[in-house]
């Protein structure tokens, strides 16, 4: 997505022709020379305007993007949110039905401990219905046998026997009662016996009413929880779709923010490469004028021309020019110069001569200078990043090993050093290979 911006800036050239090293030079220049250099200078400068204006509509659709990508978020944030409502709510749901599962196979249980007791009231019943039967049965047969006895004495004569012997007739009603009294007892045993044995098969007929009202009333429950199991299924099946639907929402949301952090580089970039490109409009302004002073005065003895480069500042190597693992990001990263770390407010010279703009790109360079030059007729560039301090302003002439600021920390930096760079021509871009930035180990001494 980066762009990539391209200059053909010959600042170099334009100063070291506008600028000489003595009188006699600038003698042997005729005034149509200095004026098609001034010309080639204000045609730069439109080119550079025009450049401008590339970066500016860049800026626009960048910043169209970013409030895009902005509402995407604000979209995919409330769709989660949303989500995370609704799986709150499953959330509840499900518990409320694990809540009705569990009550429920609590009431089962409870109904299965009844339905146990009935069965042991049964199984007791049956046994006291065994036992009644049993006596009845004995009673039954001692009856037979006193039945049988009195038949084989005579049948009811014995009780006439009984009676008529009687001495006397108190003798006579005490034997008649003692007979009804014997005859009510074994009858009244016998319908006691008989009340007894239908009252426990009622009541066994009442506990089993009751144990089949309990079976079928555990079996209406049972199926009630097979039904809340189901529901909660269908619930748990809900919540793994919503938490699928969050998690895809997520990965989206992660995405948009990377895009926008993709954006905001992008942004930053631009924004950076359109100071820079005013940096150079700055040069080039510069070199106008003293293409202009020269035309005008012919006697300024200025010079601008490097016969080479030197090391900018004191200190060790940290970092070296190409790809390496960036201090911040720790991704593979393209390294546009060499570091050179030193205390903060150590001095850095200029490498070569030219003229010099300072600016601050708070996003990358921090306070940086700009020095174009010409050496053995090529343009040069060179960059001097994160500094503590300026020593020169802009547009200044200055020689080579002269002081123009300090090292520093600003920008995107890690710790004090000289972060230097090296463009043959005018500055170009941030990146290879459009960039006309090379390796300054090839220029240094």
């Amino acid at each position: 997505m980066r762009r990539r911006i391209g200059t053909s800036i010959v600042i170099g050239l334009i100063i070291c022709l506008s600028v000489v090293v003595d009188c006699n030079e600038i003698s042997a220049q005729s005034k149509d020379e200095l004026q098609q250099e001034i010309e080639e200078l204000e045609k730069e400068q439109l080119e550079l305007k025009e450049q401008e204006k590339e970066i500016q509509n860049d800026k626009s659709s960048t910043e169209q993007k970013i409030e895009e990508n902005l509402t995407k978020q604000d979209t995919v944030q409330g769709q989660i949110k949303s989500l995370e409502q609704e799986l709150t709510n499953t959330q509840n749901s499900i518990n409320a039905k694990q809540g009705e599962i569990d009550s429920t196979n609590k009431e089962i249980d409870d109904l299965t401990a009844k339905i146990n007791d009935l069965t042991q009231q049964i199984e007791q019943l049956k046994n006291e219905i065994e036992a009644l039967l049993e006596r009845i049965d004995e009673r039954e047969a001692l009856l037979t046998e006193r039945l049988r006895s009195i038949q084989r004495s005579g049948g009811p004569m014995m009780y006439l026997e009984v009676i008529l012997g009687s001495k006397s007739f108190s003798d006579f009603i005490s034997r008649t009662a003692a007979v009804n009294i014997m005859m009510d007892q074994d009858k009244n045993i016998i319908d006691s016996l008989a009340r007894d044995k239908q009252e426990v098969e009622n009541k066994k007929v009442a506990v089993e009413d009751n144990k089949v009202e309990i079976e079928a009333k555990r079996s209406d429950v049972e199926d009630k929880k097979v039904a809340l199991e189901a529901q909660k299924q269908e619930l748990v099946a809900l919540q793994n779709q919503l938490d699928d639907q969050k998690a895809e929402r997520q990965r989206l949301l992660a995405q948009l923010e990377k895009e926008h952090e993709e954006l905001e580089e992008y942004m930053f970039t631009l924004e950076d490469e359109q100071a820079m490109i005013r940096k150079q409009e700055q040069a080039l302004a510069r070199a106008r004028e003293i293409a202009e002073n020269n035309l005008n005065q012919l006697s300024d003895s200025t010079t601008v021309n490097s016969s080479s480069f030197i090391w900018p500042a004191a200190g060790y190597r940290s970092s070296n020019y190409g790809v390496r693992v960036d201090p911040i990001t720790y991704q593979q990263s393209f390294h546009l110069g060499v570091d050179i770390s030193a205390p903060t407010g150590t001095p850095v010279y200029a490498s070569t001569n030219g003229v010099a703009v300072r600016g601050n790109l708070s996003g990358t360079y921090g306070n940086h200078i700009l020095v174009v030059t010409k050496i053995d007729g090529v343009d040069y560039t060179t960059l001097y990043a994160h500094l503590n301090g300026f020593a020169v302003g802009d547009g200044e002439v200055v020689t080579q090993g002269q002081i123009i600021g300090y090292v520093g920390s600003t920008g995107r930096s890690t710790g004090p050093h000289l972060h230097f760079e090296v463009h043959k021509g005018g500055w170009k871009g941030f990146y290879p290979p459009n960039s006309n930035n090379v390796n300054p180990l090839n220029y240094l001494p």
